[in-house]
């Protein structure tokens, strides 16, 4: 009930099917800059049997450095999370440009699905 159960679905979306709030994560290259990618964040709100259907929400197309706490109809306690993590990501990414190591070091527990995804790909490109 803690920890979120997350779906890989090959090559680029992952889905929480959580008890709360279900979301769908998905990523798309943006042309081919291997340092840019669009980012998709989808909540599915489920709808109950005996309920109608709502319109679907109208998508908010972020701009860069636009913050997810200020998004319109975005929760902004949630929003400070995303804000959060996607600056992890950029701090991330800029550090293994700049580093001298060639590649990564994966933990052999916690980044064992990144490990699989790196050697899917391998496997799809070859």
């Amino acid at each position: 009930m803690i920890d979120a159960i997350e779906y890989n679905l090959f090559p680029n979306m992952i889905l929480f099917p959580g008890i709360s709030l279900p979301m769908v994560y998905r990523f798309r290259p943006v042309g081919m800059d291997p340092n840019r990618t669009e980012f998709e964040l989808l909540f599915l709100r489920p709808v109950g049997a005996n309920s109608e259907r709502p319109p679907p929400a109208p998508p908010h197309r972020m701009k860069e450095g636009e913050l997810f706490a200020e998004v319109p109809g975005m929760d902004p306690t949630f929003g400070h999370v995303y804000d959060q993590d996607t600056g992890n990501l950029r701090l991330q990414q800029q550090g293994m440009i700049a580093a001298h190591k060639r590649g990564e070091t994966l933990g052999n527990y916690q980044e064992v699905r990144i490990r699989q995804l790196h050697r899917t790909l391998d496997k799809y490109l070859r």
